[in-house]
């Protein structure tokens, strides 16, 4: 995706795995050790892609793409994330967060470009020559002709997703918002690419559109992800009594069934099973507290049982379509470009000589032309020169597409609430009185689990009964966060 091939794959791998065990032993170090990561980590690289660049390695010296190296290495150092969301912070007003969010990403992969040129200074005579001989051994490979395009783009797509410490379960969530905005990108970017050669509107349009799509992708798969999640959700947690409608209890089975086969296959969440299997003690033991004529008076767990619990009304939660579209971005951001124009300060790039011969107007006496020949040196206007120009529009463009989609979310959810959302008889569309009801079962639910005691230390029950007589006075707590915060109380 940086423009290099195979054997670049292999050495940018040998670069990363150097990078790494150089953070890993400055952080390990600690203390002001941790200040040196990046420059260190730029020079290891230069000094391992220069080495190999110099070697008598058939196939591999002088021969090789270096920014690709490079760039595929520091990549998953860069901030190109906040870069874009810099700019759209300055979209939106936030000018003074946004501005130092540029700055602190601008400096960050300059401090990553300065001691990669450090270490190619230490291994190689001319770094700046080296620098660019190798430009022409760069983009041997047509992407999109490529049958491994996809898989090797969602192979990088899962190591981004492991940096946000994404759970392995819902990979295919993360993996699929990565795939829809990267594919509309491509798409429309080979169809523009031939038609607008000479500006970048064919880069402007495709990122607009593939942040876009995205957001739009993002936002349905986490309603949809909520609304089935929720008949779990509410039965496990007691939230509900009875059983649901057969679509219901479908989405419930549904889940059931996941949570099992994703603990069976070794990648799904142990706390969840855990929390599957006790939810039956918990509704046998709440059964019992209802019942007027049974002596339970409280519902005990051990520790574990009460972290487990706790988990779970927590993961209940509605998903954060930022949790979807941050790695996705990271994706999609210049981080790469921020380097390159940062490389290009560092070795300015090449002046473009020619000689243009004239022909004088005017006629001696021997009726002959006179004529004569001057150097004209201008800059090359390729991308090279022109990558500031394109880090902007690639940003500007992403953080437009991103306010764009938000947009159309907003709008069209409206508008579809309007069309199909019936009017109760309070009058409330069917989506607010669902809501009201998900509130009314939290408030229903938050009394039940006031009962709940640690069954290693039973002084905690003044302090539970003190929580349930302040629900009681105080009402329901609409803000989930300060609810959340409350039902800490209930576990000491």
């Amino acid at each position: 995706f940086f423009g290099g091939d195979w054997v670049d794959f292999g050495i940018a791998a040998i670069t990363g795995l150097a990078s790494g065990l150089v953070e890993y032993l400055l952080v390990t170090i600690g203390g002001s050790a941790t200040l040196l990561v990046d420059v260190l980590v730029g020079v290891s690289t230069g000094v391992i892609g220069g080495l190999f660049f110099d070697s008598n390695i058939d196939g591999i010296g002088g021969q090789l793409c270096l920014p690709s190296i490079f760039l595929g290495t520091l990549y998953w150092y860069f901030y190109g994330t906040a870069f874009v969301l810099g700019i759209l912070e300055i979209i939106s007003g936030e000018l003074q967060t946004g501005v130092v969010r540029f700055l602190a990403v601008a400096v960050k992969t300059f401090i990553l470009s300065l001691g990669t040129s450090f270490g190619m200074q230490i291994v190689l005579d001319s770094p700046k020559e080296v620098w660019f001989d190798t430009v022409g051994n760069c983009g041997t490979i047509d992407l999109s002709v490529q049958w491994w395009r996809i898989p090797l783009y969602l192979a990088c797509s899962a190591s981004a997703l492991a940096q946000y410490r994404f759970p392995h379960v819902d990979y295919w969530r993360g993996l699929s918002v990565q795939l829809v905005g990267y594919e509309v990108q491509f798409q429309i970017f080979q169809a523009l690419m031939q038609r607008q050669s000479r500006d970048f509107l064919d880069t402007a349009s495709s990122n607009t559109a593939g942040a876009i799509a995205a957001v739009v992708f993002a936002s349905i798969l986490q309603r949809t992800v909520d609304n089935v999640a929720y008949y779990y959700h509410a039965r496990v947690l007691q939230r509900h009594k009875g059983k649901f409608s057969p679509f219901g209890e479908f989405c419930y089975k549904m889940s059931e069934i996941y949570i099992r086969i994703t603990n069976c296959l070794g990648f799904g969440k142990k706390n969840d099973l855990v929390y599957l299997e006790m939810s039956e003690k918990l509704r046998k033991q709440r059964e019992e507290l209802e019942d007027t004529n049974h002596s339970r008076t409280d519902i005990t767990l051990t520790e574990e049982e009460e972290m487990v619990l706790l988990e779970a009304v927590i993961q209940a939660e509605d998903l954060n379509i930022w949790a979807l579209l941050m790695p996705t971005v990271y994706q999609l951001v210049p981080g790469s470009l921020i380097a390159r124009l940062w490389f290009n300060v560092i070795f300015p790039p090449l002046l473009n000589s020619e000689e243009t011969t004239i022909v004088s107007d005017v006629i001696d006496g021997t009726n002959n032309f006179s004529s004569f020949t001057i150097p004209l040196v201008t800059p090359f206007q390729n991308d090279e020169v022109n990558i500031g120009a394109a880090l902007l529009v690639v940003a500007a463009s992403l953080a437009l597409g991103l306010l764009i989609g938000f947009v159309i979310v907003e709008q069209a959810t409206l508008f579809l609430k309007k069309v199909f959302c019936r009017k109760t008889d309070d009058n409330l569309t069917a989506s607010e009185y669902r809501l009201e009801k998900q509130k009314s079962e939290r408030k229903d639910a938050r009394h039940f689990f006031s009962h709940t005691i640690n069954e290693n230390n039973f002084e905690s029950v003044e302090a539970l009964s003190e929580s349930s007589q302040d629900d009681e006075e105080n009402g329901f707590n609409e803000n989930p966060m300060a609810e959340q915060a409350q039902k800490e109380v209930h576990f000491e």
